[in-house]
């Protein structure tokens, strides 16, 4: 049953002697006006009708220019339609996917509200009003319910209409639900009902356009406040379950599995991002992404959905960026978020390559071996490395230079990228036997100065 809301007596609330005059019938009028001719009458009465008409018009576009809930609105179309068209009943429904109507608002004796009430789905079925707007998008009538067959042609019945005139609520061009006023009395309704339910069911659009608008706006500034807590509850590994984490990744508008990536970027000036707009710059890549500005970085979580996208990034962020630039490896999970900020703090924190300012951290599992215990590591090689504090800096970084090179290639390939002769090479990788006490041929050896060297390259 519709009770009475705020709306309902907003509705209501007309002078009474201004709703009789809106209401006069041409016989009354010209009973009141014998002076003039019936045909003025008429016109008097015709001009009364359109008045009462438009202020019914501009109660209901008053709650809309309001922002009341959709629900007041309907209320307040349904009186309005039945009053303005002198109709027994007036209702609003909204079409359902799968073949139903909903009734959402309705005007009518209490007997009848009380067989249809607010909220009753009803199957589409049969030649009804409700089938026919619905398929043709346009207004409709059926001037006599008695054979017409289907669950909504009866229930019209049982409330007691025989003829009813329908008119679509259009919602961005799809047909969304149907305003409708129905009589009693045998024959159709006036020629002119479709016209004048129009301006109601372009009301009722109106109002559930703004909803939805306000709803959108509701939902934005709710993202916007919760962002930078769900940004950081990735970051951080604040993640207990999977649906937690596809809610998370929704609110963020990022894909649930990756691959991802974590950028990290020095914060020049406090306060300042070090990428300037770089969220907004990513979408013309096809690129989702979500950041974090914090104190010393401006922090990112980027999907890169190829290697052609994950080039494309890279390429923007050198552009872009002002002071370095780590960049994790890629992962798929986003609970391993936590870990590949880890790996981009440790890539923008490492030894600088002057020839770029992003360094991306290539997830190699010597790399990963290196940093994922940084002090522990440092602790671990320092005792191997401190043989080589007695050489002057030049010197020292000659050799280890000489050995990254060297577990990449052969002698004669370093040779060739360290720009010497390859007995060089052999002499340089003879003096870090010396000073280390290991062994080149021995692969144990091997593996210990690998991690070492990789250790002093990233954390040292």
């Amino acid at each position: 049953m519709i009770t009475e809301s705020t709306a309902v007596r907003t509705a209501k609330v007309v002078n009474e002697k201004e709703a009789m005059d809106d209401l006069l019938t041409a016989d009354e009028l010209a009973d009141r006006h014998r002076e003039g001719s019936l045909h003025n009458a008429h016109v008097y009465a015709e001009y009364h009708r359109l008045a009462a008409e438009q202020a019914a018009l501009r109660r209901v576009a008053a709650l809309v220019a309001r922002g009341v809930q959709p629900s007041e609105v309907f209320d307040a179309v349904t009186i309005e339609m039945r009053r303005c068209l002198r109709a027994v009943t007036a209702g609003l429904w909204r079409f359902e996917t799968r073949g139903q109507i909903t009734i959402l608002a309705g005007a009518a004796p209490p007997v009848a509200l009380a067989k249809w009430p607010v909220g009753t789905r009803t199957p589409i079925e049969g030649d009804t009003l409700a089938a026919v707007v619905q398929r043709t998008g346009r207004p409709a009538r059926i001037d006599d319910y008695e054979n017409a067959a289907g669950p909504v042609a009866a229930r019209v019945r049982e409330v007691g209409v025989r003829a009813a005139v329908g008119v679509p609520v259009i919602i961005d061009g799809r047909v969304w639900g149907l305003a409708a006023v129905g009589s009693v009395g045998p024959g159709p309704m006036p020629a002119d009902t479709e016209a004048r339910v129009s301006g109601f069911a372009e009301l009722v659009a109106t109002a559930l356009v703004a909803g939805y608008r306000d709803e959108q706006k509701r939902q934005l500034l709710e993202e916007t406040s919760n962002r930078p807590c769900l940004i950081d509850s990735l970051l951080h590994g604040r993640i207990h379950d999977k649906w937690s984490l596809g809610e998370i990744a929704n609110h963020l508008r990022l894909p649930r599995h990756g691959p991802f990536v974590v950028i990290a970027a020095e914060v020049l000036t406090v306060g300042s991002e070090a990428l300037p707009d770089i969220e907004s710059k990513l979408p013309s890549l096809d690129v989702y992404s979500a950041w974090r500005l914090q104190p010393d970085l401006q922090v990112g979580i980027v999907h890169v959905n190829s290697d052609h996208h994950f080039e494309k990034v890279l390429a923007l962020v050198s552009r872009m960026a002002a002071g370095r630039v780590g960049v994790s490896a890629r992962f798929d999970d986003l609970r391993d978020t936590p870990q590949a900020l880890h790996f981009a703090k440790v890539s923008l924190r490492g030894r600088a390559d002057h020839t770029s300012q992003v360094a991306v951290f290539d997830g190699s599992i010597l790399a990963t071996a290196a940093v994922s215990a940084p002090e522990v590591m440092v602790k671990s090689v320092g005792t191997a490395l401190d043989s080589f504090s007695d050489l002057p800096d030049e010197e020292r970084e000659i050799l280890f230079e000489t050995f990254r090179v060297w577990q990449d290639a052969s002698v004669t390939a370093a040779a060739e990228r360290l720009y010497c002769h390859p007995n060089t090479v052999r002499h340089r990788l003879r003096r870090i036997e010396k000073h280390t006490g290991r062994s080149l041929s021995r692969p144990r050896d091997v593996a210990e100065l690998c991690l070492a060297f990789e250790v002093h390259r990233r954390l040292m």
